[in-house]
């Protein structure tokens, strides 16, 4: 289809703005029921809506922006479409404030003009100046219309820095493994970094460090650990786990990636070192985390 432009898929029939809805499952309602009149579904709307709801924004995609992309891909829809919603004043929620809502509605078989549409998204939030010219749009034509003054020409690869963490968490090598494992815990998140006593940054402490922590260091050495009928590895590390340090068991930070390297060097990275996660690092400075599960969630489910 040539060079791909997201004004040429947004519908200005579905474009919303300065609405006055304020709540998240009455905005994905409104949207999916004038999509439905348009665009018929076998579907229902509350099943449309419910799969929007059980799907948390920031895995799919709340850009830093304020630029929310929830999506569906639909078995009877043929087309991809975008609709667009504004609400009047900036909505406030668990994953973060949203001051507009692209809603793509694709077909399941799409998934890498999905990709496209995301990236393009993405690279037109982070112009700071022409984004804040569309949101002073006041109709749906003039919006489609400043869409058009931009070259939203779509890259062949989504590079680290449209999808890495940049909510990154920090203990210090003093920390107790008890203190840390309930960190993990609650902040659902296996990645942290180690700073020292002055706050310098100076290495890595993942779960997988963490857990493996309980095993004597001579069983990695060993092919087969059927010998281990019981649970005690993990009993002894939790009862010993407050006279353990982070420092213990972390690891010097050796293995990084730049933010302007492509998602593919990140996932062939992390493969080929046995991560799951690596720290994003600019000019000496950490930036950000990218996963495996950021990957999966933001670009192949996105």
């Amino acid at each position: 289809m040539g060079a791909m432009h997201l004004s040429s898929l947004v519908d200005l029939s579905l474009v919303f703005l300065n609405s006055t809805l304020n709540d998240l499952k009455e905005i994905f309602t409104f949207i999916v029921n004038q999509k439905n009149k348009k665009y018929p579904s076998n579907v229902s709307v509350d099943d449309l809506v419910s799969r929007l709801m059980n799907r948390k924004l920031d895995e799919g995609v709340l850009l830093p922006s304020g630029v929310a992309i929830p999506h569906l891909h639909l078995d009877d829809f043929k087309d991809t479409t975008i609709s667009v919603l504004k609400p009047k004043k900036p909505i406030e929620t668990q994953y973060g404030t949203i001051k507009i809502f692209f809603m793509v509605f694709t077909c399941k078989s799409d998934n890498a003009l999905y990709m496209k549409i995301l990236q393009s998204i993405i690279k037109m939030s982070k112009d700071q100046v022409f984004f804040e010219k569309l949101m002073k749009s006041k109709t749906p034509y003039s919006f489609r219309k400043t869409l058009k003054e931009c070259d939203l020409a779509v890259k062949n690869a989504i590079n680290v820095s449209d999808i890495m963490n940049t909510k990154t968490y920090a203990v210090t090598d003093e920390t107790s493994l008890k203190e840390l494992s309930q960190l993990f815990y609650e902040h659902n998140f296996g990645y942290f970094l180690v700073n020292d006593a002055a706050g310098n940054l100076i290495g890595e402490v993942t779960i997988r460090d963490y857990v493996m922590s309980a095993f004597p260091a001579y069983t990695q050495f060993i092919g087969n650990l059927n010998f281990l009928k019981t649970l005690d590895p993990f009993e002894r590390l939790i009862k010993d786990e407050d006279n353990f340090k982070v420092k213990d068991v972390m690891k010097p930070i050796e293995i990084a990636i730049k933010p302007d390297s492509t998602i593919f060097e990140a996932a062939f990275l992390m493969n080929k070192n046995n991560r799951r996660d690596l720290p994003v690092m600019e000019n000496g400075k950490l930036v950000g985390i990218i996963s495996f599960m950021d990957i999966f969630r933001k670009v192949i489910k996105g």
